[in-house]
């Protein structure tokens, strides 16, 4: 397996991660933005596919790709041994978001791994440009999981009204 084929495998895991989180969500904003992450991961198969296609020279697959794990793949997050996480998820919109967090973090973690091991230019590049689309769904979910955790946190008295301004 090339990395090409590595990162287009994952991306289309990771579109349909969120296509199914979205279809589970009850609250239209948390759809819209599940959605969102599933287009974008959608765009960056698009943009895979367009830097394999001009790659006019035979990429070498690397054996080692085939022991790294997608982070999409084989999720058990979701899956039906945890009902009861399901349901929880179902209520809350808190949780969704966190879990949404940590798969990216961890995607952001795997493609700077990969940067480091793969040979080729080309590979290298393509996993910088994918870890750094990466950290834009991390800066985006943490900046939602802050805005609703201070939801929380405010009272509604002037002798509390001590909040931060955003």
């Amino acid at each position: 397996m090339n990395i090409f084929d590595f990162a287009l495998k994952m991306e289309a895991d990771g579109e349909k991660y969120y296509r199914d989180l979205a279809g589970k969500a009850k609250y239209e904003d948390l759809k819209k933005v599940l959605t969102g992450l599933a287009e974008d991961e959608k765009r960056h198969y698009e943009i895979i596919q367009l830097a394999q296609n001009q790659t006019f020279h035979f990429i070498q697959a690397d054996p080692a790709l085939a022991e790294i794990k997608n982070v999409f793949a084989d999720n058990t997050q979701f899956a039906g041994e945890k009902k009861e996480f399901i349901i929880k998820l179902k209520d809350e919109q808190l949780d969704y978001y966190q879990a949404a967090l940590a798969t990216e973090n961890q995607s952001v973690e795997l493609y700077k791994k990969l940067t480091g091991t793969v040979e080729n230019p080309e590979g290298k590049a393509i996993c910088e440009r994918l870890m750094h689309e990466e950290e834009k769904h991390v800066e985006v979910l943490d900046d939602i999981i802050e805005m609703l955790n201070h939801v929380n946190d405010w009272v509604e008295s002037a002798e509390f009204n001590h909040q931060d301004t955003y």
